[in-house]
């Protein structure tokens, strides 16, 4: 499942990011939330469009081993061929398996699972350092001019949530943490600050971080980017989150709070400011310098969107089915993994012998005990000739059912079979699985020839299973050279 899951990933999110790429293009003209949720469905498909595929590999190979328990369904078919003039049958296809080679598929594995660790480790490392900066942080003392830039925000914003402002004289920029009950923390060195607006703009932006829940967003964000870390399109994928999310919150403040010229040049003086206007190590956080985009954000706020609204919602709707359409198409096609199991090592002749041997003198041993006790105990021999004559009886009735059942005859099945698998037939015999009752075949019951097949270039056989109802190859098995087993003897 890790295998099909990393290596379907590979490809399947390097698709979606360019499907991303190319609808954030297409919505350039837009607003930014618009490419905001872009984004965002981009990052949750790029992991929820691995994981479909692998389970739903896992989960056809897992039914197909539970109705092997059943019939003759088998977990990979090799064939749903029909010889000629025979009827089909329909079944389930699944996906091919591709086998690895044990060791670079353990290596892979082993990588992957060490990659996860890392990114795991590195994000509870961050929630750590959040925790110390609220640990840090204290809470702000009574302010008229602050508390009445908070009042404006929390009336402009129209939020139902209760916000705690606190200070800190470590933290360089505003930050919003908290996944119930949110504060803001602002940096000493701001609320020194004389402009009235450059207060304004940061504590604006963090309240609509926190009408928003951009703090429990980005948490889910990075739970979801852990998996699929390790692929560079994942990393873009985040940081466009990252970017676009900032772009919305600059679009709301200088919808609700403050000008779009005032707010730009607050943007431009905290840039500019001790400290600079930074990313925090910390990717637990949101605020109001999580992406390196000045710029793009300046000439953003001073743009305004081309496009009427009709015209906007409509491209959006493209955009949208221009990514998912895909992506439905990709989940769909699954390209299941596996590794290769390393084939038994062939023992010695004599060994081999030996063991044989052995097995042969416990049959002999056994068989003899059985006719010392039939010869001295009557009721005991009654009882074995009773059983004897039923189990003829009853292969008789079954043997009876098999040829009424059968519609193919055992020269089609062996020319069906040799179709697929040249080579010499070493034995065909018919005979049924799923019996209700003695010459009654349950519903899920299937009546099959069973061929065996010697390999022409590879020591070893084939054996290959031949419905015979439909002529249908139900499964093929590669039989190699390997230890002898109790139940090849017996």
């Amino acid at each position: 499942m890790l295998l099909t899951f990393l290596l379907n990933a590979l490809w399947q999110v390097a698709l979606i990011a360019a499907l991303a790429a190319v609808g954030s293009w297409l919505l350039r003209n837009s607003v930014a939330r618009y490419r905001h949720w872009l984004w965002v469905s981009a990052l949750c498909l790029a992991f929820l469009v691995p994981a479909i595929t692998s389970l739903r590999a896992l989960n056809t190979v897992s039914a197909s081993t539970l109705n092997a328990n059943a019939s003759l369904a088998t977990e990979l078919p090799i064939s749903n061929e029909s010889a000629p003039g025979l009827p089909a049958i329909n079944q389930t296809a699944l996906p091919e398996t591709y086998r690895l080679n044990q060791s670079l598929g353990l290596a892979l594995i082993a990588l992957y699972c060490g990659f996860l660790l890392y990114r795991s480790f590195k994000l509870i490392q961050a929630w750590h350092n959040t925790r110390n900066i609220r640990r840090l942080a204290v809470e702000l003392e009574p302010n008229d001019r602050v508390a009445a830039i908070i009042g404006t925000c929390e009336r402009e914003i129209d939020s139902s949530r209760a916000v705690r402002v606190f200070r800190s004289e470590t933290l360089p920029v505003p930050v919003t943490i908290g996944l119930l009950h949110p504060i803001i923390i602002l940096p000493d060195s701001l609320l020194r600050e004389d402009n009235s607006d450059l207060l304004t703009s940061a504590i604006g932006h963090e309240f609509i971080h926190v009408a928003r829940r951009d703090y429990l967003l980005n948490l889910i964000y990075e739970l979801l980017f852990v998996p699929i870390s390790f692929h560079p399109a994942a990393a873009l994928l985040r940081r466009r989150v990252r970017e676009t999310r900032e772009l919305c919150c600059d679009e709301l403040v200088a919808e609700r709070i403050v000008n779009a010229e005032v707010y730009a040049r607050s943007l431009v003086r905290l840039a500019s400011s001790a400290p600079p206007l930074r990313r925090l190590s910390v990717t637990t956080t949101v605020g109001i310098a999580d992406a390196d985009i000045l710029e793009a954000r300046i000439m953003s706020l001073l743009r305004k969107p081309e496009l009427n609204t009709r015209w906007k919602k409509s491209l959006l709707v493209a955009v949208s089915l221009l990514l998912l359409v895909p992506c439905v198409a990709a989940a769909a096609f699954a390209i299941r993994f596996d590794v290769e199991t390393n084939a038994q090592e062939p023992v010695a002749p004599d060994q081999e012998q030996k063991k044989v041997e052995m097995m042969r003198r416990e049959a002999r041993t056994g068989e003899q005990m059985m006719k010392e006790r039939m010869a001295h105990d009557p009721a005991f021999r009654d009882e074995v000739m009773r059983k004897h004559e039923m189990e003829v009886q009853m292969r008789e009735v079954m043997h009876t059912a098999l040829v009424r059942l059968a519609k193919v005859s055992m020269e089609q099945a062996i020319q069906i079979a040799t179709s697929q698998n040249p080579g010499k037939v070493l034995m065909c015999s018919l005979d049924a699985k799923g019996w209700e009752e003695p010459g009654k075949l349950g519903k899920d019951g299937v009546v099959f020839y069973h061929v065996i097949i010697a390999d022409e270039v590879n020591a070893g056989s084939t054996h290959v299973w031949v419905n015979a109802v439909d002529g249908t190859i139900i499964r093929t098995d590669k039989d190699l050279p390997k230890r002898v087993r109790v139940s090849e003897i017996q």
